[in-house]
């Protein structure tokens, strides 16, 4: 077994979709699934991250894929707690006498008992101290926004399991708007919409791939096309459709919708001088969600602000993450 005195520090994502990992003085070294499978008695773990989800939809009734993190919330704690350790174990091999300290970034709006439990996982699985950081902040840190300045930060955050609309400033959430949608969503609707109107049966990860490709607001998309195979749900053969993009935007629209009535419900209860940096400024656009073709350019419109992301807005919570790592005192100024 290899030891070591003190394990490195360590930032962590804890995605309803994915686990982000950064190690200290090395960056961003895991972007693996948050997903498990289980063997038929629901105890002993096969397989994690990637290798879990490549088995999704295609294991049989002895062992069952599981995401132990539902809309950026744990639902069981367990499993969690094996999720980490994994991760955990990636990233310090072997024992060390020290633990590590560990950054965690948490959905905004969980409540206190929701964060025990993250804190009470990350603790069981091997940490000395633990930092957990609001996701939005955490991105407005990744994006280089200087959260810690005196002034108004309008950020929306699309991610797999939930989206919020927040004002930052100060290192802290002025006002925001969270609600339980985001990429899982959209995929059950497209799943929905193959049920419905094709008569087909399709797995998640068909979805996933479907709103990847095709999932689009631009008018210029309309004729994108591609072929989808699933099961019949008639005669339960194989089957496959062709689709175009035009034919998923009643899949999106009402989730776009919803995303721009929540900054107009967090712009009314933004103050005077914070709504004069956002006319300024505009919005900032994070998570893996905001990348969807028009998205940023439908709210835009709708919202009358300009928008601005940075490359990779699916890592942009990590990245922040990160930098708080790195520098802690950045972090806590005005939140002692």
């Amino acid at each position: 077994m290899k030891l070591k005195l003190i394990a490195t520090d360590f930032a962590i994502d804890l995605g309803t979709s994915n686990i982000l990992v950064y190690k200290k003085g090395e960056g961003l070294i895991i972007n693996e699934p948050s997903s498990l499978v289980l063997d038929e008695n629901y105890q002993k773990v096969e397989a994690v991250g990637q290798e879990a989800k490549d088995m999704l939809g295609k294991t049989h009734k002895n062992i069952q894929v599981v995401k132990p993190i539902k809309n950026g919330v744990i639902t069981d704690f367990n499993l969690t707690e094996a999720m980490l350790n994994y991760f955990f174990g990636k990233v310090n091999e072997g024992f060390s006498f020290i633990q590590p300290k560990v950054v965690i970034v948490v959905p905004s709006g969980i409540t206190d008992i929701q964060k025990r439990a993250v804190e009470d996982a990350a603790l069981h699985a091997g940490s000395r101290d633990i930092i957990l950081v609001d996701e939005s902040l955490a991105c407005a840190y990744g994006m280089n926004l200087s959260p810690e300045e005196s002034k108004g930060i309008l950020l929306i955050n699309m991610g797999a399991g939930t989206s919020q609309v927040a004002v930052i400033s100060l290192n802290g959430i002025v006002t925001s708007k969270t609600i339980n949608k985001g990429g899982d969503y959209l995929d059950e609707k497209i799943v929905s919409y193959f049920r419905d109107n094709k008569n087909l049966e399709i797995g998640k990860n068909t979805a996933e791939k479907v709103k990847i490709a095709l999932a689009s607001l631009k008018v210029k998309d309309a004729n994108m096309e591609m072929a989808v195979d699933g099961r019949d749900f008639t005669d339960s053969k194989p089957k496959t459709e062709i689709i175009k993009s035009n034919e998923l935007v009643s899949t999106i629209l009402p989730f776009a919708d919803e995303i721009c009535d929540m900054v107009f419900e967090v712009l009314e209860k933004t103050p005077p001088e914070i709504s004069a940096d956002i006319k300024k400024n505009g919005f900032a656009l994070s998570g893996s969600l905001s990348q969807l073709s028009g998205m940023a350019e439908y709210i835009e419109k709708k919202t009358g602000l300009k928008s601005y992301h940075s490359e990779d807005p699916s890592t942009d919570a990590i990245l922040g993450a990160g930098m708080i790592l790195e520098n802690p005192e950045k972090y806590l100024k005005y939140r002692k």
